[in-house]
Parts: structure tokens; C-alpha cells; sequence
């Protein structure tokens, strides 16, 4: 089925996941990444692990922050490209240990990112609270994270003014 203008494929949108040098950092891998649904997995890596050998805290956040602004932006980025996005607020609640693979899922509901879409296609700001679960490889959630995602129009700098 072909795009329409401003539709962004989930490959395209997984592709920009891989370019950004956070991601290479952190050695994140794309899974899925549509309108309001992004989906990451971490192979940890001994740089990933604690002193008890699970993920390490900051590395389950880090992940639940690319997928919780994933879930917005992925399924407008041509509209992302030209806006400010921050993550404004967050929270994040450790449960269990993380064991082996990690995988973060972010999803909003359609209609909330469809109204962001709006919004920022508008030229106005958006901000969205996006629920992310960190799961480890047995399944088990091993975080609960809400962030607050905001889009912005980006400011003109000094040269553009």
C-alpha cells in the first residue's frame, strides 16, 4: 500500500531510531516504531549490568525515555524534524530486577497521538504522557515509567531572525 504525503513507514521510522548516536551509545535496537507505538529491546552488555549483575537503573530509564518519546514522534517525524522534543516530566517506579534482554514499550492511545499530530502539524505545542513498561527476557516488568513528551515549534536562532 502506498504512503500518503506525511505518513511515515515503520521501517523508516525504526531506521531513524538506528541513526541517532544515543541510540548507537546505549546499543538500543528498534523493534517497532509506528503512531503511537514504539518498541526497543537492549542485549545488555557488561557496561549495562550493576554490581549484582542485573540492568542497571539509569540504563532501564534510558530506555524507557527513547521508547515513551518514541510513541510520539515516530509516527510524525517530518514534523519532529522541524520541533523541539523534550521529555518535560517523568516518573519511574523499579519493580524487579531486570535479567537478560530488556525490551520498553511506549503506546498512547490513536486518538491522543492524532491530536498531537494536529497540533504540531499546527504549529502549536504539543505534550503528551506516555506509559512505558521495561520488561526483562522472563517477562516480568521490571519498571513502570510515565513521561510527559513535549513538541515544540522550534525557536528561529540569532541568523534567522
Amino acid at each position: 500500500m502506498p504512503q500518503s504525503e506525511g505518513e511515515t513507514s515503520k521501517s523508516e521510522s525504526t531506521d531513524q531510531f538506528t541513526e541517532m548516536a544515543w541510540i548507537k551509545f546505549l546499543g538500543i535496537e528498534p523493534l517497532d516504531a509506528s503512531e503511537g507505538r514504539a518498541v526497543i529491546r537492549l542485549d545488555p552488555q557488561p557496561v549495562h549490568l550493576n554490581h549484582n549483575g542485573t540492568v542497571n537503573a539509569p540504563i532501564l530509564y534510558a530506555l524507557a525515555e527513547v521508547a515513551g518519546a518514541g510513541a510520539v514522534v515516530a509516527g510524525m517525524l517530518e514534523l519532529a524534524a522541524r520541533s523541539y522534543t523534550v521529555v518535560k516530566r517523568a516518573s519511574i517506579e523499579y519493580l524487579a530486577p531486570a535479567r537478560g534482554a530488556v525490551t520498553a514499550t511506549g503506546e498512547i492511545p490513536v486518538e491522543v497521538f492524532s491530536a498531537a499530530r494536529a497540533l504540531v502539524e499546527g504549529g502549536e505545542a504539543a505534550e503528551v504522557e506516555v506509559p512505558v513498561d521495561v520488561c526483562d527476557s522472563s517477562g516480568a516488568v521490571a519498571a513502570k515509567c510515565t513521561l510527559v513528551v513535549a513538541v515544540r515549534p522550534r525557536r528561529p536562532t540569532a541568523q534567522e531572525q
